[in-house]
């Protein structure tokens, strides 16, 4: 058992700890690795998925004292297992399921319990698996990962800490904005009106502020992120904003059918979750739509500067338009006037008014164009100066405090909803993270259940008898594969007196007839047995072992180093450990009649440990002449050619049946397709 971090290869002190640290205690952070937590562990700054995975196993390992390797004992049987969770990985909507199926691994009958309990727990995902809708499912999941823990946000320059004291001082610097110490209540109104907001140490609470001022007065010291940087807070959601969002979904389609599902989240906190989440941006901004004021502000500033050129230019036109129509008529005084030399002063007053009439009206037109409440309109009343000019100009420095002051009321009431927003959510981070990870966990076993959805796979009975026997088996590897039904050993399934409790088979038959298939589908069943899986088979049941070995045909006689290496390869099959041997075309590793005596030393000695095992072989009639132990010969025979001259083959081996592997059939195929060519012939004249 795992007592301490440091027990599991390649946690050193400084990872230990960063692993203490994310998961609150050491105990809490062995149980995950322990429980295959991939997504909690590849939160962990310097942990990836990949190496999280083989933390995992090697954790496991330790653990339990078994090994991937310590029931798959050759590296076909280990190639095979590998082909098969590469079949399932395809069904993975999430890369985290893709990446955490390399945790299933077939065991050994020691640990029959951890199957058994593999098997409920896959046997309830498949029934639930069967009520939902993948075409549903599918897009959610495909969008969630691992939430990101570890980020950072951008120094918010135009938000200020104005301190009192050195310990607030220290205290604010903690926080990711500008930070300033201040000695005397007359500096606070200076610094303040150079920011957006400013946070003011209760240590000045009573300062007079100006109105274009917005503040806050605070205990710095006690300050949380979310009164102070809102954003922090959000980032949390912002940066796994989909993932969240496609986690909330898929917990809705599943508590449809599974009200248990994710049970530590409460469904009120779902929604809080979900209300706060449809607020938040992926910049950790205000979503457009939040708030209306938020986005009438927004669209005013966005339009102002095209609204206040289209009425400057209209103005422009309009005031040029009375100039040109405009004619004076001197009467009385004015005469007196005129003649006393202040002509310039009458064609002032006679401007000005027409001025003031312009510029009065540009003045409405933006106030109307920009829909401004009466406290906006009142910056524009300052766009115009009082002297005449032409052509007719806005001032640059109204449009500007004007701008500003939009600004100001965009962020003082962005912030207010950013806190609120951040206030609700900050308590909702851990609910989030748990769910995550829940739905990424049950993607793992809705891989699972796709997979056996898709391939009809069914869960097996775990017998106490020594033997395995299915039927309507399929080949996980071909298309379109044949069902047949097989035996071997004790299973009720075993059809015929004299074929009960065979143990050591020979199967002989027709080359191409599915010899090697029928193996590699015993082969499939033993290891997805053996993983608590459900198998490719209408009904199976099984005896579990300790050992599983499969050898694969050996390709051309070999060398005497070769040879001998082979040997002690079949060596490893002696031993009291309960086993099933599976092997292929063994006798190409030497001649044909040396061949057949060691084979049959092979399924001697597998005999007298009691073990099972299905050979592949053309040497049948020789094996069974050099071994003393009792085999059962079993064959596949093909029947003849069809009219497209394919071999009709029945793929069910037949029990206590020697079956030929018909070459002349084969001859007969070629000498059909090509009637000219008389060496065909003359070979086929020669099975006749």
């Amino acid at each position: 058992m795992i007592e301490h971090l440091r027990d599991i290869p390649r946690i050193g002190e400084k990872t230990a700890q960063r692993f203490i640290e994310h998961f609150g205690s050491e105990k809490k952070a062995i149980e995950s690795i322990i429980n295959g937590d991939i997504a909690g562990i590849s939160e962990i700054e310097g942990m990836t998925e990949k190496s999280a995975i083989s933390l995992v196993l090697e954790a496991s390992t330790l653990n339990e004292g078994v090994g991937v390797r310590d029931f798959l004992k050759t590296d076909v049987a280990y190639g095979i297992y590998e082909h098969i969770r590469a079949l399932i990985s395809d069904f993975a909507h999430t890369d985290y399921a893709k990446s955490k199926i390399h945790l299933y691994f077939p065991y050994p009958s020691c640990k029959k319990d951890r199957i058994i309990k593999s098997q409920k727990e896959i046997g309830s995902i498949i029934e639930l698996t069967d009520k939902l809708d993948d075409n549903e499912l599918s897009g959610f999941l495909s969008r969630i990962k691992p939430v990101k823990v570890n980020f950072t946000i951008p120094v918010i320059r135009d938000r200020v800490i104005i301190a009192a004291t050195q310990e607030e001082f220290e205290a604010a610097k903690n926080f990711p904005v500008s930070v300033q110490l201040v000695a005397n209540q007359r500096e606070v109104v200076d610094i303040a009106r150079g920011y957006s907001h400013a946070i003011i140490s209760t240590g000045f609470a009573g300062i007079d502020l100006p109105e274009d001022i917005d503040a806050d007065f605070m205990d710095i010291r006690r300050a949380q992120a979310w009164e102070v940087v809102p954003e922090k807070e959000l980032g949390f959601f912002a940066r796994n904003l989909e993932s969240i969002s496609s986690a909330i979904s898929v917990l809705r389609i599943i508590r449809r059918y599974n009200t248990d599902f994710c049970i530590k989240i409460t469904h009120e906190e779902v929604e809080r979750l979900a209300l706060g989440l449809a607020k938040v941006s992926g910049d950790s901004d205000i979503k457009s739509g939040v708030d209306s004021d938020i986005d009438r502000l927004r669209s005013i500033y966005d339009h102002s500067s095209n609204v206040i050129a289209d009425v400057e230019k209209q103005a422009n036109v309009e005031f040029g338009s009375l100039i040109e129509k405009s004619s004076i008529t001197v009467k009385g005084f004015d005469l007196l006037t005129a003649m006393d030399g202040s002509i310039n002063r009458l064609l002032e007053k006679e401007i000005k008014e027409k001025y003031n009439t312009v510029t009065g009206n540009a003045i409405r037109a933006i106030s109307s164009r920009l829909e401004l409440n009466p406290k906006e309109a009142q910056y524009i009343n300052n766009f115009f100066g009082d002297d005449v000019s032409y052509p007719v100009r806005v001032n640059s420095r109204g449009v500007d405090d004007f701008k500003n002051h939009l600004l100001r009321s965009i962020t003082s009431r962005k912030l207010v909803i950013l806190r609120d927003n951040a206030r609700e959510l900050s308590k909702l981070k851990e609910s989030a993270s748990v769910m995550v990870r829940e739905v990424l966990d049950f993607d793992v076993g809705y891989t699972i259940g796709c997979f056996a959805r898709a391939f009809n796979l069914n869960m097996p009975i775990i017998q106490s008898k020594n033997g395995i026997g299915f039927t309507g088996g399929t080949n996980l590897f071909l298309n379109n594969p044949v069902p047949i039904d097989y035996a071997v050993g004790a299973s009720r399934f075993n059809a015929g007196a004299e074929s009960k409790g065979a143990r050591i088979i020979l199967l002989s038959g027709v080359n191409s007839g599915g010899k090697t298939s029928a193996i590699d589908l015993l082969a499939q069943i033993i290891i997805l047995a053996h993983m608590g899986f459900p198998v490719p088979a209408k009904q199976c049941e099984l005896g579990l072992v300790e050992e599983f070995f499969y050898f694969g045909k050996s390709r051309g006689t070999m060398d005497a180093g070769a040879f001998e290496s082979t040997i002690k390869d079949f060596s490893a099959v002696a031993g009291k450990k309960s086993k099933i041997v599976l092997a292929d075309e063994l006798e190409s590793i030497t001649e044909p009649g040396a061949s057949a005596r060691i084979i049959s030393g092979i399924l001697e000695e597998l005999d007298e440990n009691n073990g099972l095992g299905v050979f592949v072989s053309h040497l049948s009639e020789a094996i069974l002449k050099s071994t003393a132990c009792r085999v059962r010969v079993d064959g596949i025979e093909a029947k003849g050619l069809d009219e497209h001259l394919n071999l009709i083959v029945d793929r069910n081996p037949r029990y206590n049946y020697l079956a030929r592997s018909t070459p002349e059939l084969i001859v007969e195929r070629l000498a059909r397709k090509d009637r000219e060519n008389e060496f065909y012939k003359r070979l086929l004249g020669k099975f006749r």
